[in-house]
């Protein structure tokens, strides 16, 4: 049999592929991958070894001792961050590949063949009200009592890092997947709703008079400019005519609210929670934003062992 040829120009530079020859046949401390892999998720030491439960010294000796046994760097300094190197990506794209099988394994054991996971792992923006998030996953907690969720609330770019290593089974966001064709992406719209305008009962009424044309130069609260309902307010005021005086900016969107309960000003939220926020932060309707809904999408990625509540979620056979 001839023996079997490698695709070296895929592997990147020469003195790369040379320290891959190198340890080939060789074993590689596994502590010592997770650790580079953590830190390669993260690209920051500091948050690696606090998720880790070690210090930052400690980390930096594993990965220099990964380093060592390779034979090249796999870390860079770019001023106060670091950067993965022409080896460090390639190790990188294998760790992250080995310990997502290594993840599946316990599901694969002792819930898929009996159709259930003991644990769903649920990634939330800022972006999405908690009473949403609750909508989604009551359902699912109520259908399946023994299984436990942990939610862990982090930016869009990072739940869907998330996603792509398999450390999360579903994610709930405002805006749909960025499928790049390269990951078997799913993002389903999963609740649709209206928005209005909330303020406390004073201004609320103040601003009801000739609404929406009252909140020209009126005080108004809103999120941050790279979210999805930022743009479309953005938009329905300049189809209005209209320039708010804006007071405030906001990624948390329960900090909005909590701003906008204490009278700093009007703000947009999502009707169909609409008794809950009137509840909790003492507002009132103002108005309709006509033409603006914001959508609320469930993502995840296509695999065999996918979360048998995630299929249900998604309606997936």
């Amino acid at each position: 049999m001839a023996p079997r040829r490698t695709n070296r120009q895929s592997l990147g530079s020469p003195k790369v592929q040379m320290a891959l020859d190198f340890t080939m046949g060789k074993p590689i401390n596994h502590n010592h991958l997770y650790y580079f892999w953590v830190v390669g998720r993260h690209m920051n030491l500091t948050r690696a070894a606090r998720e880790l439960g070690l210090a930052q010294p400690t980390v930096s000796a594993q990965i220099r001792a990964l380093e060592s046994r390779l034979g090249v760097p796999l870390l860079a300094r770019s001023g106060r961050n670091i950067e993965l190197t022409e080896a460090g990506q390639i190790v990188f794209r294998h760790a992250a590949e080995m310990f997502r099988i290594s993840a599946e394994i316990p599901d694969a054991i002792v819930g898929a063949s009996q159709g259930h996971s003991r644990v769903l792992h649920v990634g939330t923006s800022d972006f999405v009200p908690k009473p949403i998030i609750r909508r989604i996953l009551e359902p699912l907690m109520s259908e399946e009592p023994t299984m436990r969720v942990i939610c862990r609330e982090w930016r869009i770019d990072e739940l869907l890092a998330g996603l792509g290593i398999f450390n999360l089974d579903l994610v709930i966001a405002d805006r749909a997947h960025p499928n790049s064709g390269e990951i078997p992406a799913i993002s389903q719209p999963i609740l649709e709703s209206p928005m209005a305008i909330y303020a406390v009962p004073s201004l609320a009424r103040q601003l009801r008079r000739g609404f929406p044309q009252s909140l020209q130069g009126a005080p108004l609260l809103l999120p941050v400019p790279s979210t999805s309902l930022r743009e479309s307010v953005d938009r329905w005021f300049d189809s209005i005519g209209v320039q708010p005086l804006i007071v405030a900016e906001f990624e948390d969107r329960e900090l909005l609210k909590t701003f906008g309960g204490a009278g700093h000003g009007a703000f947009p939220a999502t009707a169909i929670i609409e008794r809950e926020v009137r509840a909790q932060f003492g507002v009132e309707r103002v108005g309709w934003i006509r033409g603006v809904r914001e959508t609320y999408f469930a993502l995840a990625i296509r695999r065999h062992a996918m979360h048998p509540m995630v299929r249900k979620l998604l309606k997936i056979r």
